[in-house]
């Protein structure tokens, strides 16, 4: 089934809101206005729940109680704060099936976009909330599949219980993966073309020119939390680090070993506040 095909079959595009299409654009925008952001963030009753709930987390509650978006603003800085609203209205733009292991699924993709972010924060030259985000959003294709093609989704479950990799299991069965899926999806949301482009050089960047340079941070993410979660511990995983992809970004490691499950709490934490 080609991807045109699959978009043509479905019958209602997933869409994203004016206000999270508003908040991609801005990423790299130095005259984007924090405070009509923060304004059309107040007009969304979901969000901005959410938002609040964050605001006032054990983790980041320092001093008394947050009970506006612009207190918010302050507590969270815009970035993280602009980072997390694209979050809540990704979650709430797909209908998987009941099958789907939707919590587990969040948690995982917090806690990469949670190391991302570490890592841009380490590396020259990058924002880390730009990071966050794509990674975020690194896998919304794999979503796409799940809400759109519950039968085809459910043959490739069976395909990696039986050894295939994921990637290998859609090309077999579908044509593509959900890398390139992801991009598709994100040209048609019209997304600014470094998420596009992150997205879909995800699984191998250094196999394309120019390389992406949040597409490498995507990818040291995922490789550091699937190891992590695999029981590798953390001193191998920082030994066993993929240098190549690493050096393009002037990444130093070494540090990163000590942090790997406090970044893995706060990923958790995210999702649960966030799902709920």
């Amino acid at each position: 089934m080609s991807m045109d095909h699959l978009f043509d079959k479905i019958k209602q595009l997933p869409t994203i809101p004016q206000l999270l299409h508003e908040l991609m654009q801005s990423f790299g925008d130095e005259n984007a206005q924090i405070d009509k952001i923060a304004a059309k963030i107040t007009m969304d009753q979901v969000i901005s729940v959410k938002v609040l709930r964050l605001a006032n987390s054990a983790a980041l509650c320092r001093g008394k109680e947050v009970t506006s978006i612009e207190q918010a603003v302050i507590r969270l800085g815009f970035n993280r704060l602009r980072a997390l609203v694209v979050a809540s209205s990704i979650i709430g733009s797909f209908k998987a099936p009941p099958s789907f292991d939707k919590h587990r699924f969040w948690t995982e993709t917090f806690q990469v976009a949670t190391i991302a972010r570490i890592l841009a924060q380490q590396a020259k030259e990058m924002d880390p909330e730009t990071a966050f985000t794509c990674a975020l959003i690194h896998n919304i294709g794999e979503l796409l599949i799940q809400s759109a093609l519950p039968e085809e989704a459910e043959l490739i479950h069976l395909a990696v219980q039986q050894g295939s990799s994921r990637v290998e299991a859609q090309r077999e069965m579908l044509g593509y993966d959900y890398a390139q899926l992801g991009a598709e999806l994100a040209r048609r949301w019209q997304l600014a073309p470094a998420f596009v482009v992150a997205i879909d050089q995800q699984l191998d960047p250094l196999a394309h020119q120019p390389v992406s340079r949040d597409a490498l941070l995507i990818r040291l993410a995922v490789f550091i939390s699937f190891a992590w979660h695999a029981g590798v511990p953390a001193q191998t995983i920082i030994a066993r680090f993929p240098t190549q992809l690493a050096k393009p970004l002037g990444l130093d490691v070494s540090q990163l070993a000590t942090q790997l499950e406090t970044l893995h709490e706060q990923g958790n934490a995210l999702a649960e506040l966030l799902t709920q």
